[in-house]
């Protein structure tokens, strides 16, 4: 019982003792809080306008998680094929076969630009045709066509008609 109010006599005497401290802090914290307010006000607009594109990131939270996963996924199978692939072609020794092939892309090329080229020079038709000079002769060469009688009923290339055919593919639309 001594105890009990040996402590409440401290107890109110310290109370008395700090109310002036007290009493003061309290009133410079509720002007703190009255002159900060616009401030704090504008700038918990600001932080949730800029933390904005965040939640709606946040949103795709599954996305991204699905689409992580599905790159580690690639990138784990790749390593494992690339890896795998590589010691095949060591085992198998098939690395030295293609360096002695020897072929290049040019090479390729080329080889199948002249192989065009001897097909479209033996798909021309060789019908009566003269091989052309290109010394300039062309004109000695031909005079006898341009002598030729045009009359009407002569044929040749200059009196036949050439019929045009229908285009069937046109007709539906």
């Amino acid at each position: 019982m001594v105890l009990d109010a040996a402590l409440t006599v401290t107890r109110t005497t310290l109370y008395f003792i700090c109310f002036p401290f007290i009493l003061t802090l309290r009133f410079l914290w509720t002007a703190l809080v009255i002159v900060t307010a616009p401030i704090v006000h504008v700038a918990d607009y600001l932080l949730h306008a800029i933390a904005w594109p965040v939640r709606q990131l946040a949103k795709l939270e599954t996305l991204y998680i699905y689409f992580g996963v599905a790159v580690l996924v690639g990138i784990l199978l790749g390593a494992i094929i690339h890896h795998t692939t590589r010691f095949l072609i060591n085992v198998l020794g098939i690395d030295k076969a293609s360096e002695e092939r020897g072929r290049t892309l040019a090479a390729y090329k080329a080889k199948k630009t002249e192989r065009q080229a001897k097909k479209a020079k033996q798909s021309l038709p060789q019908i009566g045709l003269k091989p052309m000079r290109l010394d300039g002769a062309i004109k000695d060469e031909y005079a006898e066509w341009l002598k030729r009688d045009k009359s009407p009923g002569t044929k040749g290339p200059l009196f036949t008609t050439i019929l045009e055919e229908e285009d069937s593919s046109e007709a539906g639309f």
